[in-house]
């Protein structure tokens, strides 16, 4: 199994969008209701927003290929949270087709991203999970993030989900 991992391009829009698609209605499933995983999360909603965030340059996505096919994506910038701190960065994202879990590539695509991070010389890296999403939390338990205690709560098309902001700090 081979793995290329690279930051995206405008040319990537399209992968990323249906990466980003197909994993959420995959790990959401019974999380987020239907309604919204093929609204919001459609393939074509994905592909324009990551064509805006692409043509933007935030926040910056970074793509993995197995074998020259599309697989994950990871996306970090600045947080969307006024409450963190100046030194910190968001992993806004981290997808993976469903096909790939359990490979390593999600292993190998965050840690490139973190690696990426601190060449900007940010240590403290927040992300936020649904707390029903134990497969994610369990993932990132593994790789050295811990909850914070800090949660919120959203609404997706009238069900409440709560997620929960995981840090890891680097020296």
């Amino acid at each position: 199994m081979s793995t290329l991992i690279r930051y995206a391009n405008l040319d990537d829009s399209a992968a990323l969008g249906r990466i980003l698609s197909e994993s959420s209605q995959a790990g959401f499933k019974d999380i987020i209701p239907d309604h919204i995983l093929n609204d919001i999360f459609s393939v074509e909603r994905r592909t324009e927003r990551f064509i805006s965030e692409l043509s933007e340059g935030s926040p910056k996505t970074i793509i993995a290929f197995n074998e020259n096919e599309p697989a994950g994506l990871i996306s970090f910038g600045k947080p969307r949270d006024d409450n963190s701190e100046k030194s910190c960065i968001e992993i806004w994202r981290v997808y993976l087709l469903s096909k790939f879990w359990g490979s390593g590539i999600s292993k190998e695509l965050i840690e490139w991203g973190i690696n990426e991070i601190l060449k900007e010389g940010l240590t403290t890296i927040e992300l936020w999970v649904l707390e029903e999403n134990i497969r994610a939390r369990n993932f990132y338990d593994k790789i050295g993030f811990q909850y914070d205690n800090t949660f919120r709560i959203t609404n997706m098309g009238g069900k409440e989900v709560k997620e929960l902001r995981y840090i890891i700090a680097h020296e």
